[in-house]
């Protein structure tokens, strides 16, 4: 067995991260004692890709979801070979006074908008949609003026191949 298969013996193509083949490739040189563990990155490179290039970068079939009663702090983040597509937020506020609210892609505004009294606000902001979102990059609600209990948010979003 090469060093490389040696390496990766244990995962599965599902959940093998590109980063991890990246990572056992190098440095590869084509010299004599390589020449198998060359080989044997390229057949993983392609069983890799017959599992994951089939459909990349295609939305998931029912793969949609409404996440809601995201409370104040909360949001969204995808894990390992996850992509979303964020169709959709909506915001409610059960209180009797106005809640500021940040929507933020990590600590990044987005956009900050007021949530009016005993409401429900769909999202104007069709310009941003879809938002897509891999790991690393969250997207999270922060409450910045009034009760951050009254604040709830939905979310829609599709999951895609990657």
């Amino acid at each position: 067995m090469s060093k490389i298969r040696e390496q990766l013996r244990n995962q599965n193509l599902e959940e093998l991260l590109v980063g991890a083949i990246q990572q056992v490739g190098k440095p590869s040189f084509p010299d004599k004692s390589g020449v198998m563990d060359l080989n044997a990155l390229i057949n993983i490179v392609d069983s890799w890709r017959s599992v994951h290039a089939i459909g990349y970068g295609n939305v998931l079939p029912n793969s949609g979801v409404l996440a809601e009663n995201i409370a104040d702090g909360g949001g969204l983040e995808p894990q390992d070979n996850e992509v979303y597509d964020v169709l959709a937020v909506s915001y409610s506020n059960g209180g009797g006074a106005p809640v500021e609210v940040s929507m933020r892609l990590g600590d990044l505004a987005i956009v900050n908008l007021a949530v009016p009294p005993t409401g429900t606000t769909s999202s104007e902001l069709g310009a941003l949609f879809p938002i897509t979102l891999s790991k690393g990059n969250a997207l999270k609600f922060v409450v910045t003026s009034g009760t951050s209990s009254d604040f709830t948010a939905k979310i829609a979003y599709n999951k895609r191949m990657s």
